[in-house]
């Protein structure tokens, strides 16, 4: 009783918020979360944990697109660094792998 679920907004105290899916009050589904500092993530959520397909845009100007799993780049993706250098292929536990 109480818990959110479906799509809704969350605001916090400090300008980081979320946009997307819930259950069980938790990020579940497809959202948008953008964190005080303006790190943003756009993707597949797991109860709270990046999970499945997305995009991560760090402020200092680097991204990460690709597969997650238990929040970390896990699988395929392509990692692009603010200098424009880019490295495409595997990731296991969130480091380059392959």
């Amino acid at each position: 009783m109480g818990l959110k679920s479906g799509y809704g907004i969350w605001r916090g105290l400090e300008n980081d918020s979320y946009i997307g899916e819930w259950d069980e009050s938790k990020a579940h589904g497809y959202g948008v979360h953008t964190w005080k500092n303006g790190d943003r993530y756009e993707g597949e959520w797991h109860h709270c944990t990046k999970h499945g397909a997305g995009t991560d845009l760090f402020v200092n100007g680097d991204s990460y697109t690709g597969e997650y799993s238990s929040g970390k780049p896990q699988g395929k993706g392509q990692y692009t660094w603010s200098n424009g250098a880019t490295y495409i292929g595997l990731f296991e536990a969130g480091m380059k792998h392959g």
